[in-house]
């Protein structure tokens, strides 16, 4: 079994768009378990409507309300009990294959280990319009990533490479990523280097996502380019604050971090776009 996870806030524009490339997904055996943050809109009656049509939609029972996008996943990963667990943004489509291939991938790294360990595998993403219209085959190549770096999770805490929405990981990734305890990150990086430091992950080249981009993005992507690395050069140094939080809770220094945050974004600059 598996178990998808969606976090939704005022999604009813995308959302029947997204749910409905999860239900036509070749694999099957899942449930998709949607927790909504405080939403105004229409979403959770368009969530409602499809758990009447198709009994693997589950609307999550909580007695929180408005905590974030990232803490609402994490929590959304503490009321999982699947053996293996995906996230999925409400505004995305998702491209057929997408739980078979990561699962088959997942299980080829489970086969490599001598033991159980956390393991986690994510994917490239095609970056759209709101129209779903591609304005780059490859999200890793629009934004100058490499996806290697998710093997060394002192670099991987620099630098993020793991888009939450494309991920796949075992119970013991959900374990190693619970309790959530720095606000400062993103779900998606904070259950990444978790794993890594922990156990291991990879990744699949083929897309498997269109990566919708729209004004209500809560973090989209936009691509490597002068404008956008100038802007980003001083952003080590402002965060060296949260480094130094991020060292004290996975046993690092923080000028460390600082080291593979700047030697990470001139890597970019060099790279081919």
């Amino acid at each position: 079994m598996i178990d998808i996870l969606m976090s939704t806030f005022n999604g009813a524009e995308f959302i029947g768009e997204q749910i409905d490339s999860i239900l036509a997904q070749d694999f099957v055996d899942f449930r998709l378990i949607i927790r909504d943050d405080g939403s105004t809109d229409s979403t959770l009656e368009i969530v409602r409507d499809y758990c009447k049509l198709d009994g693997r939609v589950q609307i999550a029972v909580d007695e929180l309300d408005s905590i974030g996008a990232s803490r609402s996943f994490l929590r959304l990963l503490e009321l999982s009990d699947a053996d293996f667990f995906m996230l999925a943004d409400q505004d995305d489509v998702w491209l057929p294959g997408k739980i078979s291939s990561s699962l088959h991938k997942l299980k080829e790294l489970h086969a490599e280990q001598q033991s159980e360990v956390p393991l986690l595998v994510f994917t490239d993403l095609v970056v759209c319009d709101q129209n779903l219209n591609e304005i780059e085959r490859s999200l890793w190549n629009y934004q100058r990533l490499e996806p290697d770096i998710c093997r060394n999770w002192q670099r991987l805490l620099a630098q993020n490479v793991v888009t939450g929405c494309t991920v796949m990981g075992n119970v013991l990734a959900r374990r190693v990523s619970l309790p959530f305890v720095l606000d400062e990150m993103f779900h998606d990086h904070w259950i990444a280097v978790n794993v890594a430091r922990s156990g291991f992950v990879d990744y699949l080249v083929k897309p498997t996502v269109l990566y919708r981009q729209h004004y209500q993005n809560a973090e989209g992507a936009k691509k490597f380019g002068y404008a956008y690395a100038s802007g980003r050069l001083l952003k080590p140094v402002r965060r060296y604050s949260f480094y130094k939080k991020a060292g004290r809770q996975f046993g690092i220094s923080a000028n460390r971090i600082l080291f593979y945050k700047i030697i990470e974004s001139l890597k970019r600059f060099a790279r081919r776009g």
